[in-house]
């Protein structure tokens, strides 16, 4: 029995998924050719025109989440790593000049 409510819990993920993309592909489709032909004078454009745009921005712009808030921690991450490593890197400069300035006196 529990199979056959994840295989409906499955269908109903993926119909709502294709329905969510519809509704997604359709409101661009509607605001660009609403905007776009007064504002650029561009031609309106077909519902597949507009997935295909859609998903030519996600691919150059990032994937579902995109950068946001995962990439910007990791480049935070690596910024900190970065910065720990020159100040550890300024230290032991500093204590060899130290140590060689000590040794001349």
């Amino acid at each position: 029995m529990k199979k056959f409510s994840n295989k409906k819990r499955i269908a109903k993920m993926m119909a709502f998924g294709v329905v969510a993309v519809t509704a997604v592909t359709l409101t661009f489709m509607l605001l660009w050719n609403w905007l776009m032909p007064v504002i650029f004078g561009l031609t309106t454009i077909t519902f597949w025109q507009a997935l295909g745009l859609l998903v030519m921005s996600k691919i150059v712009f990032g994937k579902g989440k995109g950068p946001g808030f995962r990439g910007k921690e990791k480049a935070m991450m690596r910024r900190e790593k970065f910065m720990h490593q020159m100040k550890n890197r300024k230290c032991k400069k500093e204590e060899e000049n130290t140590d060689f300035t000590d040794s001349k006196e």
